[in-house]
């Protein structure tokens, strides 16, 4: 499956670095991040849902939204996400109901609840004595119930390309439309 990813993008980063597209960064106040436990990477299912999730909040779109400090602009990465890793649907309902989780519990703002639920599933076991059940978790766009984005802990999806956003990007301007917001 394919996931896409909006990040700070510097053409010389090497792998593991700032700047490149498989750097993770520091943690600790994302949605899903229990930086103790694992380290998460924040994707999704579409290129448009993944500009929507980094430029969602601005009211005007420019192009100086497109830089980032130190030199880096931003860019849209391309993973293909192996299918053998398992993550766990909270756009389905058994599996709200199995964690007794609401919609709300999901969808709202608010650390202390996701880091919870995030870090509960993480937990999870095949069995009593099993391994690991899942390797992360789908869920919806705070900005969009139909784009479903991804927090995955486990697995390496490999990354496929890397392309430089501006307002002309298809993405962009297909996020811009979606969400009402002018390009300037």
């Amino acid at each position: 499956m394919r996931a896409y990813r909006v990040f700070p993008y510097l053409s010389a980063a090497r792998r593991g670095d700032p700047g490149h597209a498989e750097y993770v960064g520091q943690q600790g106040s994302g949605r899903l991040d229990n930086p103790d436990h694992y380290e998460v990477r924040y994707l999704a299912e579409a290129p448009v849902t993944a500009v929507a999730e980094r430029f969602g909040e601005l009211v005007r779109w420019t192009p100086a939204m497109f830089r980032h400090v130190r030199g880096a602009s931003l860019a849209l990465a391309t993973f293909e996400v192996p299918d053998s890793l398992r993550r766990v649907d909270l756009d389905d309902a058994r599996a709200l109901a199995d964690r007794r989780l609401r919609p709300t519990q999901v969808v709202r703002r608010h650390l202390p609840t996701t880091q919870a639920w995030a870090l509960d599933i993480f937990r999870e076991k095949v069995s009593a004595r099993g391994g690991p059940r899942w390797d992360g978790v789908r869920w919806w766009s705070w900005y969009r119930p139909e784009w479903p984005v991804l927090g995955l802990w486990r697995g390496e999806p490999e990354l496929l390309s890397v392309e430089p956003l501006g307002l002309d990007h298809p993405a962009v301007r297909e996020a811009a439309l979606a969400l009402g917001r002018p390009l300037r």
